[in-house]
């Protein structure tokens, strides 16, 4: 291959990519679109969306077995204010998070485009250019 056609192989390329971009761009500003307007609250991507269910603590270890003279130690429970609390502390982050959310889809959506327009844009008219000459 000379070096005129590697040269042309290389802007068809980068335009490729160019054009994969501009679509994924366009994937997410569609897909960021539908979750500003059919969503009550923006959809978060890998998390559990409910502050209903708190546990202050989770048993993860089973408790040692006790001798049948020996009751078990009883655990303190939280009382109402102190799960009203947990409760808000959730729902904050939750909107915190979401707002996060919101604004990395719609930073993606136009990253991706506009990387996507400006290499194509300055590639493809090179590749026309060289392959017709």
């Amino acid at each position: 291959m000379s070096g005129k056609q590697i040269g042309l192989v290389y802007f068809y390329i980068v335009s490729a990519a160019a054009l994969a971009l501009i679509i994924i761009g366009i994937f997410n500003s569609v897909n960021f679109l539908i979750n500003i307007t059919q969503y009550k609250d923006y959809p978060l991507r890998f998390q559990n969306q409910d502050c209903s269910s708190i546990y202050p603590v989770p048993m993860k270890i089973a408790p040692p077995a006790l001798s049948p003279d020996q009751n078990y130690p009883v655990p303190a429970t939280q009382s109402a204010q102190e799960i009203e609390r947990q409760k808000e502390l959730c729902q904050k982050q939750l909107d915190a998070q979401r707002k996060k959310q919101k604004l990395d889809d719609l930073k993606n959506s136009i990253t991706f485009s506009l990387v996507g327009l400006i290499l194509f844009l300055i590639h493809f008219p090179i590749a026309r250019k060289n392959s017709s000459a």
